[in-house]
C-alpha cells in the first residue's frame, strides 16, 4: 500500500482501458486469449510489490484486457482475486502518466459490478499511492461532479470512494462533512442508513475527527453493518485518533481493534492506534509495547506509517516522563 512505484513498461498500443475489455470471447476456443487467462491465473492472490512487477509484463500480452475480464467476471473468487491484481497494477501506470485514473479504476470496478467492500478495498489503496505520488484524486474529482453521480452503482460508488478516501487522507474533514450536508439534505435517510458502510464511515470519520459528538452514535450503527470490513474500521479508528476529548474516545478505540475485522490480527497501522489509545489511557509500558510491534512488522516502503510510529514513540516517553510509569 504504501510502496513508491517502481519503473513501469510503456502503455500497450492501443492503450488499454476497462473499456476495451466488454465480452471477451470464449478462452476454450481462442488460443491467444487462453494463453493470457493462463498467465494471469499464475498470479499471486494477494498484491505485492512482486506480484505487481509481475503483472506489468502480464500486460503486455496482446489478450490482457480480455484476460483480466475474464478473470473478474468468469474466474471464480480465485480468478477474480489475481483480476484485482491486474487492475490494481493497470491503475498504477495511470498513476504514473499522471492521466485520470480514478476513471479507469471505477471502470473496472462497474465492468466486475464489484460489491462496496471490493470498491473500498481498490480504491483505498490507490488513492494512497496516487496521493504519494502527487496524483491525488481531487486532481480529476470535485464534489460537485462527483455528487452527480449514482453511488447506487459500481462505477458512481467508486468515484465516492476514491473522492472521499482522499479527502480523509488529507484530514479534510470539514469538506467531507459540506458534501454529506449538501447529498444527503432533504433525502429521508439523511442519516446515511442508505449509504454503503464505508460511505458512511467516512462521514463518521469526518464527524468525529472534528470531535462531535455526533459521529458516536453513526460510528455505532457503521459498526453493527460492517464490523467484519478491516477498511471500514479503519476510517473508523482514523475519526477517533484524529479527534480530541470525545467521550471515553482511547476506550472506544480499543474496543474497535478487537472488532472480527481484526481477528487474525493486527497489521503496524492497528498497532499505531492501539499505542495512542493506551497512551492517552496513561497505560505507558502497554503503549511502548505497542508501538514496537507496530515498526517491527513494518514492510520497507511503509514509510509514512513508520514515521508517525516513530512520533508516537516519542510522545509516549514524553508522558512518561511528565506523569510517570
Amino acid at each position: 500500500m504504501h510502496s513508491p512505484n517502481p519503473p513501469h513498461p510503456p502503455h500497450p498500443s492501443p492503450p488499454v482501458t476497462a473499456a476495451t475489455a466488454v465480452d471477451p470471447p470464449d478462452p476454450a476456443r481462442d488460443p491467444g486469449l487462453r494463453q493470457a487467462v493462463e498467465a494471469v491465473a499464475g498470479l499471486p492472490a494477494r498484491w505485492t510489490p512482486a506480484a505487481e512487477h509481475t503483472a506489468r509484463g502480464l500486460w503486455r500480452l496482446p489478450r490482457a484486457a480480455d484476460a483480466v475480464a475474464h478473470a473478474l467476471t468468469a474466474g471464480g473468487p480465485a480468478g477474480r482475486d489475481r483480476g484485482w491484481v491486474m487492475v490494481r497494477t493497470r491503475v498504477t501506470e495511470e498513476i504514473a502518466s499522471g492521466r485520470d485514473w480514478t476513471r479507469e479504476a471505477a471502470g473496472w470496478l462497474s465492468l466486475a459490478e464489484a460489491g462496496w467492500a471490493e470498491s473500498a478495498w481498490l480504491t483505498g489503496d490507490l488513492a494512497w499511492r496516487a496521493r504519494a505520488e502527487e496524483r491525488s484524486a481531487l486532481i480529476f474529482l470535485t464534489a460537485r461532479h462527483v455528487a452527480g453521480t449514482d453511488p447506487g452503482t459500481p462505477f458512481g460508488r467508486a468515484l465516492w470512494h476514491c473522492f472521499l478516501t482522499t479527502l480523509r487522507y488529507d484530514f479534510r474533514c470539514a469538506d467531507i462533512e459540506d458534501f454529506f450536508a449538501g447529498t444527503l439534505a432533504g433525502a429521508p435517510d439523511d442519516d446515511g442508513a442508505g449509504l454503503d458502510p464505508y460511505s458512511a464511515a467516512m462521514r463518521a470519520f469526518a464527524l468525529l475527527g472534528r470531535s462531535r459528538v455526533a459521529g458516536l452514535p453513526l460510528l455505532a450503527a457503521v459498526l453493527a453493518r460492517a464490523a467484519h470490513d478491516e477498511k471500514v474500521v479503519h476510517a473508523l479508528l482514523h475519526g477517533l485518533w484524529l479527534g480530541e476529548d470525545l467521550p471515553e474516545q482511547p476506550g472506544r478505540m480499543l474496543e474497535l481493534l478487537s472488532a472480527p475485522a481484526f481477528a487474525h490480527g493486527l497489521g503496524a497501522e492497528a498497532l499505531l492506534r492501539k499505542a495512542s489509545a493506551l497512551r492517552r489511557l496513561r497505560r505507558f509500558d502497554e503503549a511502548l509495547t505497542a508501538v514496537r510491534s507496530a515498526i517491527d512488522g513494518l514492510g520497507p516502503c511503509e514509510v509514512v506509517v513508520h514515521g508517525d510510529c516513530v512520533r508516537e514513540r516519542a510522545l509516549i516517553l514524553v508522558e512518561r516522563d511528565l506523569y510517570g510509569s
